[in-house]
C-alpha cells in the first residue's frame, strides 16, 4: 500500500531493505499436553506494520517422540492470541514410540487493514521418522507433507499481535513429546 515494489533483477536499495527484516531464536519449547501450548518462540508484528500485500513467514523445526500409545498431534498457526488455522497429524502416521523430526512453516499476507483487517494464512508441516533415511518418493520414509488453512481471517492490525505456533496431543497417554529447537520470523516484503 504505497510502498515501492521490488521486481526480479532490481537492485536492492535501502528503500526496499527497510521493509524486510528477520529474527531467530533457539529457545527450546516442548509440548506434552493435551491442550494447546506454544510450540515455537513468539514474535510480535507491531501495531500498524501489516499492510495490504505485506507478507510474514514463521518457520520452526525440531524433534519429537510419538507416544508408546499413538496419539494425534494437532498443530496451529496463532496470531493475535487466536488460532487462525490448524492441521492434524493422524495418530497412526507413525509407529508407537517412533522418533520424528519436523518443520513447520506459517504464512500470513495482509488483505486489508484496520480494527477488522483481514489476512490470508497457511500452515505447512513436513514430518518424518528419524530412523528412516530421507529418500523422497518412497513409502519407507514415512514422510508427511501436509498443509492446512486457506481463506482469510479477521484480525485487528492496529495493535501488536503475537505470531506463534501452537501444538497439542489428543491425549498424554503414552507420553508423546514434540520439541521446537529453533524459530525464524521474517517480514518478507
Amino acid at each position: 500500500m504505497g510502498l515501492p515494489k521490488a521486481v526480479a533483477g532490481q537492485r536492492i536499495t535501502a528503500n526496499l531493505l527497510n521493509r524486510m527484516y528477520g529474527q531467530a531464536d533457539t529457545t527450546s519449547h516442548t509440548v506434552t499436553q493435551a491442550v494447546s501450548n506454544p510450540l515455537s518462540s513468539s514474535f510480535t508484528v507491531v501495531a500498524n506494520d501489516m499492510a495490504v500485500n505485506t507478507a510474514y513467514r514463521l518457520t520452526a523445526w525440531g524433534i519429537g517422540t510419538w507416544g508408546s500409545t499413538q496419539q494425534q498431534l494437532t498443530l496451529s498457526l496463532n496470531y493475535g492470541g487466536v488460532s487462525l488455522t490448524t492441521l492434524a497429524i493422524a495418530s497412526t502416521a507413525f509407529a508407537a514410540s517412533a522418533a520424528v523430526r519436523w518443520k513447520l512453516t506459517g504464512l500470513l499476507v495482509g488483505a486489508s487493514t484496520g480494527s477488522s483487517g483481514t489476512l490470508f494464512k497457511n500452515i505447512t508441516c513436513e514430518i518424518s521418522e528419524t530412523a528412516n533415511p530421507v529418500n523422497p518418493g518412497t513409502a519407507a520414509t514415512n514422510a508427511i507433507a501436509t498443509t492446512g488453512g486457506s481463506g482469510t481471517s479477521t484480525i485487528d492490525t492496529t495493535i501488536d499481535n503475537a505470531f506463534v505456533f501452537g501444538a497439542n496431543w489428543a491425549s498424554t497417554t503414552g507420553a508423546p513429546t514434540v520439541t521446537c529447537q529453533a524459530t525464524i520470523f521474517e517480514r518478507v516484503n
